[in-house]
């Protein structure tokens, strides 16, 4: 199977886009996984978009009406939070819960194939 080498940050702007174009805050910053940030008070997202050599965005931070600023991840739990959904308390929550899923995933494809290999090792070799 081919997957196109950018797919990961493809999405990402996908979804960056979605969440500025549904949110009910005011998107004013990106931030990229080398730590570079794009204020968007001085560019638009178009213009941004038709660089070609852009990192993966890790985070868009969003302002409110009160000027309180929050830093979300492009995905779709951030893009419930951006169409006013669910609260940012709930928006960590989920978040966290996401990421403990994953971990538990990963440890559970990691035993099973260490589980596997030791019965291949044990069946071929003693």
């Amino acid at each position: 199977m081919c997957v196109s080498n950018n797919e990961i940050e493809r999405q990402a702007y996908i979804m960056s886009e979605k969440i500025r174009e549904n949110s009910v805050y005011k998107l004013v910053l990106i931030k990229f996984i080398d730590n570079k940030n794009i204020d968007l008070q001085n560019h638009s997202i178009e213009q941004i978009l038709a660089k070609e050599d852009l990192p993966l965005i890790s985070k868009v931070t969003l302002e409110d009406e009160e000027g309180m600023r929050f830093d979300i991840e492009p995905n779709e739990i951030g893009l419930s939070y951006a169409k006013g959904e669910i609260t940012y308390k709930e928006y960590k929550q989920m978040q966290s819960k996401e990421n403990k899923l994953f971990i538990g995933y990963l440890t559970l494809l990691s035993s099973g194939f260490l589980l596997i290999s030791w019965g291949a090792l044990k069946l071929f070799f003693m």
